[in-house]
């Protein structure tokens, strides 16, 4: 995750200064260049956002599914399942 960060941040940077630069030469320019830069910069973030949420969620659901068949498999055979157990059971029903 945080190389991806990092690449997000180097990225809105890399295109926040190059719209900067040449920017300096002409004021007109300059406004509009930062602006898209600004706005780059600004999807990109929202985006990376919106994905890390996204990736959260699947992982609360993943959980809260591998707690439901431990509870599950408490109350069948009256003792919990190793982890491996839980490991093989999600995998072969949600494949992954």
């Amino acid at each position: 995750m945080n190389g991806k960060i990092f690449t997000a941040s180097v990225l809105a940077a890399t295109m926040t200064f190059a719209a900067v630069a040449p920017a300096l030469a002409d004021g007109a320019a300059s406004t509009r260049n930062i602006l898209i830069g600004g706005a780059a910069a600004a999807v990109l973030v929202t985006n990376y956002n919106h994905k890390v949420r996204a990736k959260r969620e699947q992982q609360r659901e993943a959980s809260r599914r591998q707690a439901s068949y431990r509870s599950y498999f408490y109350r069948q055979h009256g003792y919990y399942p190793s982890d491996q157990q839980v490991q093989a059971w999600y995998n072969s029903r949600y494949g992954q």
